[in-house]
C-alpha cells in the first residue's frame, strides 16, 4: 500500500488526516509522516486494508479502541496497585 495512494483515497472520502487517521489509532503528526512516505507500520496497513475493503468498518475499529482502552486502564490500575504494596509500610 503505497503512501501516496491512501492520500488520494482520503482526499477522496473529503476526510482530514486526524479524521481519516485516528480511527486507526494513528495521530495527525504520524499521519503526516505516512503520507509524505514513511512506511505504513504493518499492524496499521493491515487495518487500513480491511478498513478500505469493507471486511471492517468504524464501528469494529472503535469497539476494538475501547477494548484496547479498558484493557490498558487494567493494567495501570494492577500496577498502582503493586507500586502501592512497595511503598506501603
Amino acid at each position: 500500500m503505497q503512501p501516496e495512494h491512501v492520500r488520494t483515497l482520503r482526499l477522496n472520502r473529503n476526510e482530514s488526516q486526524t479524521e481519516f487517521w485516528g480511527r486507526f489509532g494513528v495521530n495527525q503528526r504520524t499521519a503526516s509522516r505516512i503520507e509524505r512516505g514513511q512506511p505504513i507500520p504493518p499492524a496499521i496497513a493491515i487495518l487500513v486494508r480491511l478498513y478500505l475493503d469493507g471486511v471492517i468498518g468504524d464501528a469494529d475499529l472503535e469497539r476494538a479502541q475501547r477494548r484496547f482502552k479498558i484493557a490498558l486502564g487494567a493494567t495501570l490500575n494492577k500496577a498502582s496497585i503493586t507500586e502501592a504494596r512497595a511503598s506501603a509500610p
